[in-house]
């Protein structure tokens, strides 16, 4: 049977890592398109802006996303509470060309994306629908209500709405999807447990983590050599974060305790941030709470094809995360990123299974939390204080080639592909 496959994207900053797996399942022979959430309410602020960034999604130009990959992209605007009203939009993409007897393979992103891809094949014949769950939203509701002590009655309301239509479209997703990968085995074991899921059911589930691409991201010496000495920092300790800013659990304030802790028995730390530009704001009053010079960090932003150049560039990198469910189900793309490119890094237990994995190596300093850094100030000073050759950081980047690598996940992910 005719198979055509098409990655619905929901998240547009992350426009750059679907880009770099739909390049990577070109060498398995499948061609995949690229349908791109464009994000739009009624609100006339976020229409002005989808309107006036119509050419990019994210930071990328789509002429320029368009020259990468195979495939077709095409952005789609959303609206999250209404994904139907886009249908006839993505059924008109689905359609071409009119062939009755065409398998269509979908596969998503976000539950929003999910919710349509489900609609799609109750109105199109032959559309099977692979759910990618990133995380598990009814924890992140829970994370993002801490610290509320009173909610008021109209909140509770609020708070009740959402757990119903999350606990609804997630229970939808992994009972009616006709595939389900989960970023972790943690979050895999939840599902299961919480939908009771039967030996059957919980066959159509398998881990597909957050993994990387070791033809793009590992260690160059050059690459580190230039963009040191571009930024006039060739002389420092460069302490890297590299992700968004704009949800709670991406800490900022931790980030810059920690990077304070580092400068005070590393005078020549600089702290590298890079993070989209509408992000800088949310960490740039706690730089300025710690009263951190100009002098001593750098916020920059770049495509995600450029990111592999900070990393290098990088002496430790940042990963933290408040021990929470939410964070323990999940799998951050940064942290196979920051391995492949050998970046020693300073994390915290319970970030979904990658702080097990990573607990015992010399190139990790897994902290038990964030709630006492103070207590931790001695081994994250030493950690710092390591010398890394340059032969070390390669090794380590082999190292996290045999386990976080795209060579070993997409292979799989081609066969479930074909078999749908």
């Amino acid at each position: 049977m005719d198979r055509t496959y098409h990655y619905l994207g929901g998240d547009e900053l992350h426009t750059g890592m679907y880009v770099s797996l739909l390049r990577r399942l070109e060498r398995e022979d499948l061609v995949v398109d690229l349908i791109a959430r464009v994000r739009v309410s009624p609100n006339p602020v976020t229409l002005w802006r989808a309107w006036t960034h119509r050419h990019l999604l994210g930071p990328n130009p789509i002429a320029a996303l368009r020259g990468q990959i195979r495939g077709a992209v095409h952005p789609v605007p959303i609206w999250a509470p209404f994904p139907a009203l886009s249908l006839p939009l993505v059924e008109r993409v689905l359609r071409e060309p009119r062939r009755e007897d065409r398998r269509m393979v979908l596969h998503t992103r976000q539950i929003v994306m999910g919710r349509l891809a489900l609609a799609l094949r109750r109105r199109l014949p032959g559309v099977r629908v692979i759910s990618e769950m990133e995380g598990d939203p009814l924890a992140e509701l829970q994370y993002i209500r801490i610290g509320v002590d009173r909610p008021s009655p109209l909140t509770r309301l609020r708070w009740a709405a959402e757990d119903r239509y999350y606990t609804r479209e997630e229970r939808r997703l992994v009972r009616e999807s006709d595939a389900v990968l989960c970023v972790s085995q943690k979050l895999k074991d939840l599902l299961i447990r919480r939908y009771g899921l039967d030996q059957t059911d919980a066959q159509r589930l398998s881990v597909f983590p957050s993994v990387g691409d070791p033809s793009t991201f590992f260690f160059d010496p050059a690459k580190r050599a230039d963009l040191r000495q571009a930024l006039g920092i060739d002389r420092r300790f460069v302490v890297v974060y590299s992700g968004n800013l704009n949800a709670r659990w991406q800490v900022p304030d931790r980030l810059v305790e920690v990077f304070g802790l580092i400068r005070q028995n590393r005078p020549d730390a600089y702290f590298l941030i890079l993070t989209p530009e509408k992000d800088r704001p949310l960490i740039a009053t706690h730089l300025e709470a710690a009263r951190l010079s100009p002098e001593d960090y750098g916020m920059h932003s770049c495509r995600h094809d450029d990111v592999v150049r900070f990393l290098c560039a990088g002496d430790v990198g940042l990963l933290l995360r408040d021990r929470h469910l939410m964070n323990e189900v999940a799998a951050p793309g940064k942290f196979a990123e920051y391995m492949l490119t050998g970046l020693p890094t300073v994390m915290t237990e319970g970030i979904g299974d990658f702080s097990e994995q990573v607990r015992d190596q010399p190139f990790a300093c897994v902290l038990p939390g964030l709630d006492r850094l103070e207590a931790s100030q001695a081994r994250i000073q030493a950690f710092c204080r390591r010398p890394v050759s340059f032969e070390a950081r390669a090794a380590q980047g082999r190292w996290a080639a045999e386990r976080f690598s795209t060579e070993l996940r997409i292979p799989q992910l081609a066969a479930l592909y074909r078999s749908l």
